[in-house]
């Protein structure tokens, strides 16, 4: 009798779990992540009271449940929440990864790498960095067996690391961080430049970054005037995704890196075929301003 009504009470906690995550499913796939949040941890509170053998049999439901409130969470901005979907997600892999295999290996380092992207948003740069190395030296042995496959992540990571450095002023540690992501980027371009060069574009303008704050004007110009070549290149692929970026870089260049205000002229021509949105009308306030700074310095 006492097992029939276990397994009874254990066949109906089951599907009200299933219950709840369906209805958050429907929820999410509408973009209704206020109610999808709430049925989604409705479901969680019953997984985590199964005693301990049945939770880990129901692990992978409850790691997809920990995936989609990262995602919801995130996209409304609560850092609490994001994090702690991370964090539950975390423990699951940490039972699910060993030694004898790669299986789940990567889907470890992805979720690293946005936990530590939540940190570096939120200007927690110690704990970002923490979390980026671990994802490089993941990714660094993954890369040992398919070592094409994890090119764009090991860049990206490596990016990342080298604004951190740069932030906490470990200039060298920095410099070499941003020259091997750039390795790998080029690389990547290379093959495919519609999607990667974008990303070399960044890294250009993070070393022209770090150089004129290290007052090497002669290199941050150099890396710069490379960013603008690529976004000129960038827009013959997709005109209304770069343009702005291209003018953005163009301001930059007479702002930051004392080039001819005559450049100017070029930016506004491209950000008048975007009056009206946000980004674009910033960008002319921003123009406009340094074009009148220019003038009454001349005078």
């Amino acid at each position: 009798m006492y097992n029939l009504e276990v397994n009874t009470t254990k066949k109906h906690n089951d599907m009200l779990a299933k219950g709840y995550t369906d209805i958050a499913n429907l929820y999410r796939r509408e973009y209704k992540y206020t109610a999808s949040e709430l049925f989604y941890n409705k479901a969680l509170k019953i997984y985590k009271k199964l005693p301990k053998e049945d939770f880990y049999k129901s692990q992978i439901k409850v790691l997809n449940i920990y995936n989609h409130l990262s995602v919801i969470c995130n996209a409304k901005n609560k850092f609490k929440e994001t994090k702690d979907a991370y964090q539950g997600a975390l423990e699951i892999y940490k039972r699910l990864v060993n030694d004898e295999s790669d299986d789940y290996k990567e889907e470890l380092a992805m979720l690293l790498f946005d936990l530590a992207s939540l940190y570096f948003k939120h200007n927690r740069k110690n704990r970002a960095g923490e979390f980026y190395l671990l994802v490089l030296e993941i990714f660094l042995y993954l890369q040992q067996k398919e070592p094409k496959r994890y090119r764009d992540m090991i860049g990206a990571t490596l990016h990342a690391l080298a604004q951190i450095y740069s932030s906490q002023l470990e200039y060298k540690e920095a410099l070499s961080a941003y020259k091997e992501s750039l390795k790998y980027y080029m690389v990547l371009a290379e093959e495919n430049p519609a999607k990667y060069s974008p990303s070399v574009a960044q890294v250009f303008k993070s070393l022209a970054s770090f150089y004129r704050k290290r007052d090497n004007m002669k290199h941050a110009q150099y890396f710069h005037l490379k960013a603008v070549e690529l976004y000129n290149d960038l827009t013959d692929y997709n005109e209304s995704v770069y343009d702005l970026k291209l003018a953005s870089s163009i301001i930059d260049g007479v702002s930051c890196y004392r080039q001819h205000t005559i450049s100017l002229y070029q930016a506004e021509a491209i950000i008048q075929n975007y009056r009206g949105e946000g980004e674009a009308e910033a960008l002319l306030d921003r123009l406009y301003f340094l074009r009148e700074k220019r003038q009454c310095l001349s005078c």
